[in-house]
């Protein structure tokens, strides 16, 4: 009877792994091509949002959001931080607000036709990881193209890996925030590694959550830090991924920042 049961489950999860895959693959193309042919921005945002919540309701995986209050009482564009677990990450946050805004991703996508096709149809603005040089002329790039009216996300780790933790951050996008003078919003993901793991194509049932953190105003660190850019950045940086340490239900994979602690 154990046996019995056990390949039960087995069977049962297989079936739905296929089924899922199913679900996925009818409507990732439909998706690609709304946005990439939609003429209007707010078009392709509300395709997006459409696509990922039928996913979540065919898949039986329930996408929950904690902190949405924090947004409606911030009334200017802001840089959303979060952590990066799976491929699964951009659609379900993409599902959970309602404002559009522009990701921050490695330039080795926008050099993908499928990948960089829709994500430049959704205003990704691409940066250079690994030459400090470039880095930084990104950094002032997305600095000066950034308006009023247009919020950012960047996912800090850079990449994720199958091992779940919480990797150190790259300084980018608080750097940004300090340029431009926008606030820093962690965002806090849980539970899409363990659906979607990298380096796999097979899927598992579960829940998201999303815990979406107060706002961080840049202004009231650049005070405190005589207005150098470097420093405000690192206790931005540090303040973020506390708030994202204790929600996102993961190990944190910094050793030296742990070990000081």
């Amino acid at each position: 009877m154990p046996q019995a049961r056990r390949l039960r489950r087995l069977l049962i999860s297989r079936l739905w792994s296929h089924y899922a895959q199913a679900v996925f693959w009818l409507l990732a193309p439909i998706t690609w091509l709304l946005v990439v042919i939609s003429p209007v921005r707010s078009w392709r945002w509300t395709e997006m949002q459409y696509a990922t919540r039928i996913l979540t309701l065919l898949t039986g995986c329930p996408l929950r959001v904690e902190g949405y209050e924090n947004l409606l009482k911030l009334n200017q564009p802001c840089v959303y931080v979060a952590n990066h677990a799976s491929y699964l990450d951009g659609p379900f946050f993409i599902a959970a607000i309602k404002h559009p805004f522009s990701f921050v991703a490695k330039v080795e996508l926008d050099k993908q036709f499928i990948a960089g096709t829709f994500l430049r149809s959704i205003q990704t603005e691409f940066v250079e990881r690994f030459d400090v040089k470039k880095s930084v002329e990104d950094i002032q790039r997305i600095a000066q193209a950034v308006n009023k009216n247009r919020s950012l996300f960047f996912f800090p780790e850079g990449t994720f890996t199958r091992t779940p933790g919480l990797s150190s951050f790259r300084l980018g996008a608080f750097l940004t925030a300090v340029e431009v003078g926008l606030p820093i919003v962690p965002v806090a993901i849980r539970g899409t590694r363990s659906i979607l793991r990298a380096n796999t194509t097979r899927p598992n049932r579960g829940v998201i959550h999303i815990v979406i953190g107060k706002p961080i105003h840049t202004h009231a660190f650049t005070e405190k830090e005589k207005k150098d850019s470097w420093a405000t950045a690192l206790t931005l940086r540090d303040a973020a991924r506390e708030h994202i340490l204790q929600h996102c239900g993961e190990p944190n994979l910094d050793r030296k920042r742990a070990i000081n602690a």
